[in-house]
């Protein structure tokens, strides 16, 4: 097949694609892990638990969307997937943008794990608390390292792998997708970020990172740049490893001034303040942007 086979199907046939690209994709990994584990048997469980993160990044979550995005789109990859070297007045706000409505987030997350579904539900819930302890050990296992090498190893997996992974398949394109799909901005970053939020199986912190996901689809369609959410992506994750409490940086003061304010009300209102502002001036180069292209055509 040549480049843009699918540009004219429907969405739902272009998200059928990018679904079969997945599963293959996840099939292929899944060989490959095995074969990690039994090649690493005696590595310690952190450094595989790494190993193997890497390893799903690097052939889920950023093959799979290259892949499908030359049968989805005629334009090159850089054009498709709006790979422009981003304003960097927008990439600072962005990323301010992102590190402001953190300890909102965090607040929201307290309230997210605090709910609880009817008693009707109950085998449900059940399984998504088990499904939320599994994944707290693992993350707990791979944050809790003791060195520098271990730490810097998390902030590439973690916060880089991790950025520009989720970033290209789920703004580059599943946003795009079903943007084109609803013919609707706001409906296709919503949905993106159900998906986005849901996929990371981890029930019990999904409306924050639901609203995290909508923040960076807004972030990539106003800045007109896959980096600007790529980045602040990554940064956001970078904060995430630098600051939660764990052997290696156990008893920095730093660490713990963050833990013990992040659910400050000054500095949530002053975060919602400044988060705001950036949204709302990086809004304003989206709509200068616009008109500049229309004027150009």
């Amino acid at each position: 097949m040549r480049r843009g086979t699918f540009e004219n199907y429907s969405g739902f046939a272009k998200i059928s694609l990018l679904a079969l690209v997945f599963i293959f994709f996840t099939l292929f990994c899944a060989i490959i892990l095995k074969l990690e584990v039994l090649s690493f048997s005696g590595m310690k469980e952190g450094n595989l638990l790494r190993l193997t993160l890497f390893t799903q990044d690097l052939i889920i979550f950023i093959s799979t969307p290259l892949l499908t995005q030359f049968f989805l789109w005629k334009d090159s990859t850089k054009k498709s997937l709006q790979l422009r070297t981003p304003n960097l007045i927008i990439l600072a706000l962005g990323v301010m943008a992102i590190i402001s409505i953190s300890p909102l987030i965090d607040v929201l997350s307290t309230w997210n794990q605090g709910l609880q579904l009817p008693e009707s539900l109950r085998s449900i819930e059940d399984w998504m608390i088990n499904t939320e302890k599994a994944a707290e050990v693992a993350t707990n296992t791979l944050l809790n390292t003791d060195s520098w090498g271990g730490f810097v190893m998390n902030i590439i997996i973690i916060a880089i792998m991790a950025g520009i992974g989720e970033e290209l398949m789920f703004r580059g394109v599943i946003q795009k997708i079903l943007i084109g799909w609803t013919k609707n901005i706001h409906l296709g970053i919503l949905y993106t970020a159900i998906i986005f939020s849901a996929i990371h199986f981890q029930f019990y912190g999904f409306v924050p990172r639901m609203i995290l996901g909508m923040v960076l689809g807004y972030l990539y369609i106003w800045s007109k740049s896959l980096w600007v959410p790529v980045i602040a992506h990554a940064i956001n994750n970078a904060l995430t490893v630098t600051f939660t409490p764990n052997a290696f940086n156990k008893g920095n003061e730093l660490v713990k001034i963050v833990s013990n304010n992040q659910n400050s009300i000054g500095y949530i209102v002053a975060g919602i303040f400044v988060f705001t502002f950036c949204m709302w001036r990086i809004w304003k180069y989206y709509q200068i942007q616009s008109a500049l292209s229309v004027l150009d055509e």
